[in-house]
């Protein structure tokens, strides 16, 4: 696939993965969605095909503790790789090599966060809050996850799913001080635009 497809090209490639994925016929969408990736890193809902290809290939398999020894290994190289890449300024690649490290383990949560970190601070934020939504369904419990949904629909003035995600860090850990604080001043920033609306 090159980077000059043209978007009715990119969306009949696109329709050929859905298509594929819904006769579970996973091996090809992943193949299908990880070109459409390479060519367009930012398609969200490629990438959202893609994990789910991924995890639905995988099933209920649990991996053994070599396996995770492994996948442990290629994260740390990976991320590594990324992170030089990233330096470069070479987005795309660095999601690449990201997502390898997804398409060995799409239940990687650590490194779902790393790529919600780049679409964070390249201002995709729906890719953001996409990864970031799947590391939590993998890992429930990570205060990290919940502390960064809440602070990223924060921002989108998502205010309910904030609250929501702050709430939820809370149950786990009542005391955590960033939370609590983000928390406090979510519910400050509700009263100010209460009175506001409500003069």
């Amino acid at each position: 696939m090159t980077d000059q497809i043209s978007h009715e090209e990119l969306k009949e490639f696109y329709n050929k993965g859905i298509l594929a994925f819904e006769k579970k016929n996973y091996d090809y969408a992943i193949e299908i969605f990880s070109q459409i990736l390479s060519s367009k890193y930012d398609h969200l809902e490629a990438r959202h095909y893609l994990h789910l290809s991924l995890k639905n290939k995988l099933g209920a398999i649990k991996p053994s503790f070599i396996t995770n020894t492994v996948n442990s290994l290629n994260r740390l190289i990976g991320t590594f790789k990324a992170e030089v890449l990233l330096k470069k300024g070479a987005i795309s690649v660095a999601l690449e090599k990201l997502e390898t490290i997804i398409m060995a383990n799409p239940n990687d949560d650590l490194t779902l966060k790393k790529i919600a970190d780049i679409f964070y601070k390249n201002n995709l934020i729906s890719h953001a809050i996409q990864n970031l939504e799947e590391a939590k369904s993998v890992n429930p419990e990570d205060i990290d996850i919940l502390r960064r949904l809440g602070e990223i629909y924060l921002k989108k003035e998502d205010y309910k799913n904030a609250k929501s995600n702050y709430e939820h860090a809370l149950k786990i850990n009542p005391s955590d001080p960033g939370v609590l604080k983000s928390l406090k001043n979510l519910d400050a920033l509700g009263t100010i635009q209460r009175e506001f609306t409500n003069p």
